[in-house]
């Protein structure tokens, strides 16, 4: 089965680093942070957006359409939990017109089959992966979108609570109760600036999902 191993973003590194992620190494181009056994790789050549994600074992270039690489194996890095606290990535978003094609593309590329759907009412259904410790949530809505493709993503944090306090309401939105029980989540705000739909989230009490 297929692992994650690398989420690439485009834009500028540095509002990832104001943040608070750990900075594994920087060229002109391109800036590699830590998150967790996951390596967040911004593209300053590229727009800001996700742009794509690396896996070992994947079968295709693209699931669905998004753009997929290949990773030479399975990296065993140090965990640098940076000023952010990062202990890993939670899960990655997806977003389809189709739940059916998009998991089926994930489950032919990586063998993760989908471990449960979920209504989520307003005309939105979910479906979840697991790759690792990594969740992939593939989403479909009545907002159609133009072509599937990565949305956003949710990094576990040590303290969402002092993580908030310390970059303040502009940056990090103030916790509230998670989808997922006895857990909570707080969003990036505009001012943070990344560029890509992003969410912390403490590890509360363990849930299998």
């Amino acid at each position: 089965m297929s692992l994650i191993t690398a989420l690439v973003v485009g834009g500028s590194p540095e509002p990832w680093e104001a943040f608070g992620f750990h900075l594994l190494s920087a060229t002109p181009s391109e800036s590699r942070f830590s998150l967790g056994d996951v390596v967040l790789v911004v593209d300053s050549t590229q727009l800001a957006g996700m742009v794509a994600w690396e896996m070992t074992e994947v079968n295709s270039s693209t699931i669905d359409g998004v753009l997929t690489r290949r990773a030479a194996g399975n990296l065993e890095l140090p965990l640098e939990p940076g000023d952010v606290g990062c202990l890993g990535v939670d899960h990655v978003v997806v977003r389809t017109n189709s739940l059916d094609v998009t998991c089926a593309a994930i489950e032919a590329a990586t063998g993760a089959p989908v471990k449960r759907t979920r209504d989520a009412g307003s005309g939105m259904q979910q479906a979840f992966h697991k790759l690792g410790s990594v969740v992939v949530e593939v989403v479909s809505a009545q907002e159609q979108v133009e072509k599937t493709h990565l949305w956003g993503f949710v990094v576990n944090v040590s303290d969402v609570d002092a993580l908030s306090t310390r970059l303040g309401p502009d940056v990090l939105g103030a916790p509230k109760p998670a989808t997922q029980p006895g857990r909570r989540i707080a969003s990036a705000r505009s001012g943070a600036a990344l560029g890509v739909p992003f969410a912390v989230m403490d590890l509360g009490v363990s849930v299998a999902r």
